[in-house]
């Protein structure tokens, strides 16, 4: 198929009531909605290509997307009128020209995934699906201190949950894991080269015992050693993650924020 008109979007969603990023026939998918989308404004063939394949139930506010069209568009024009086709939990952030070898994946070096806790023995009356409920008070310290020896190039093949996907490879840099409370929120966000599947949600999982105290502080290192996945327990919850930024070559890594997104 000839699609030689490529441009580069950032979009955010609400992955609630999304079966995740990729196409799934039979399913509610960002990829599926974009494309149909695509296709009513510039009535010919389009394809759509992310920086990632986020699970159902995360979602996005800096998702990487390269659209190809058979068609030349107004970069303006398209991004408005895109939005406007779009459901409701899809925004379309911008867009512009890409270059022809630009891909949003294969050229991505660096991303940030933020994850949300709502941490207080009352239920969070706002944002309930785009966070966890943790009801006991949860040491952000300790967390921060566990975190540290998670830090650099290591196998996460502990930290991973199988994909058929995926490959083999497991070996994977995390530059910066900062967790950070204002009142009853408590994030952590997480900075990597990549992430493997389920990575980030099983590393908060991990993280959330040791601020409970089921865990030692020495224990997300340990368990990073070990490469053994049953090490890891249990994943956090997909609706508290959001894939927040995506650098690509010659652009600068993402930086963990000082304040933590709140409602």
């Amino acid at each position: 198929m000839n699609l030689p008109h490529r441009y580069r979007l950032i979009i955010g969603y609400d992955g609630t009531d999304f079966h995740g990023w990729q196409h799934n026939d039979g399913f509610r998918t960002v990829q599926g909605e974009l494309t149909q989308a695509a296709g009513v404004i510039v009535g010919g063939p389009v394809e759509v290509e992310g920086s990632s394949r986020t699970d159902a139930g995360v979602h996005a506010l800096g998702h990487l997307v390269r659209i190809r069209l058979a068609t030349e568009v107004d970069v303006y024009q398209f991004q408005h009128s895109l939005q406007g086709v779009s459901p409701r939990d899809i925004e379309v952030i911008e867009c512009v020209e890409a270059v022809s070898d630009w891909h949003p994946r294969f050229h991505a070096i660096g991303k940030r995934y933020l994850y949300r806790i709502w941490n207080s023995p009352r239920r969070p009356l706002f944002g309930e699906r785009t966070c966890w409920w943790v009801r006991p008070e949860l040491d952000c310290e300790k967390m921060q201190q566990a975190s540290e020896g998670l830090i650099g190039r290591h196998d996460f093949a502990a930290y991973r949950s199988r994909s058929k996907q995926e490959r083999d490879d497991t070996v994977r840099t995390l530059h910066q894991i900062s967790v950070l409370r204002h009142g009853s929120s408590v994030t952590i966000q997480v900075v990597g080269d990549g992430f493997l599947y389920r990575m980030v949600r099983n590393l908060v999982g991990v993280l959330v015992e040791v601020g409970r105290g089921l865990r030692d502080v020495d224990d997300p290192a340990r368990i990073l050693a070990s490469t053994d996945r049953q090490e890891a327990g249990f994943a956090a919850p997909a609706p508290g993650l959001f894939l927040m930024e995506v650098a690509c070559r010659g652009e600068p890594l993402p930086q963990c924020l000082e304040q933590p997104m709140t409602l």
